[in-house]
């Protein structure tokens, strides 16, 4: 697992932002922060922290966990052990059984993804997050700087990982569903999460550019 700051100017309030498979920060360039310094994890071919998270949590006085896609999964492993000293744990567009034909992304379309995946593949994929042509041109603007080969390596790693075996306690404590998400299927996520902390929303698996920054995105959870 690999860490990038996305802001940092000396905030008191930070963001751990537990990034999709196969992103990297440029999709996020557009958003800004007002109140934030932004921590983002990616690349999950392990959940090992590059940087001391002990530290992140005596520097900061608030410190706010905000994981998407299959970010919520690798959220939960890495941070479960300092649930006591976030501030909160937002869930964003996914849940802690992210390949599963239930409460996540079907079993034969996570495995089709990552044996088929190509130049060709691989845009279908992130028009299907987008959707809107506005929102898709705006991301392919801004794609990931990933080779294919990579982001495969990324997925191959990660479905021999999510298997949906017993977890402990979700440390999310808001749930936030997008209503035409079709990546992981909105009403898969919905019948994963507690509906007393799922707030459903409209718009599609990549949400983030209707939002005017980071402090708008947090804002959706409460």
């Amino acid at each position: 697992m690999k860490s990038a700051w996305l802001h940092k100017k000396g905030s008191k309030n930070l963001i751990l932002f537990c990034n999709g498979w196969g992103m990297d920060g440029q999709p996020f360039v557009p958003l800004g922060s007002e109140k934030w310094d932004v921590l983002m994890f990616y690349n999950y071919q392990d959940t090992l922290a590059d940087v001391n998270l002990q530290e992140l949590f005596d520097r900061y006085e608030k410190v706010v966990l905000l994981a998407w896609s299959m970010g919520v999964w690798a959220g939960q492993k890495v941070f479960a052990a300092y649930k006591e000293q976030l501030s909160a744990a937002v869930a964003i567009n996914g849940t802690l059984c992210p390949v599963h034909d239930r409460f996540g992304i079907p079993v034969q379309t996570a495995k089709a993804t990552c044996d088929q995946l190509d130049a060709k593949s691989r845009l279908k994929f992130y028009h299907r997050m987008c959707r809107e042509r506005e929102t898709y041109e705006k991301y392919l603007a801004h794609q990931p700087a990933r080779s294919i080969k990579d982001q495969q390596d990324e997925l191959k790693q990660l479905l021999g990982m999510v298997q949906c075996d017993p977890f402990e306690e979700p440390i999310y404590n808001r749930a936030i569903v997008a209503e035409k998400d079709f990546i992981i299927p909105c009403k898969n996520q919905l019948q994963f999460w507690n509906p007393d902390i799922v707030q459903l929303i409209a718009g599609y698996h990549f949400l983030f550019y209707a939002y005017g920054g980071w402090d708008e995105v947090l804002g959706i959870g409460f």
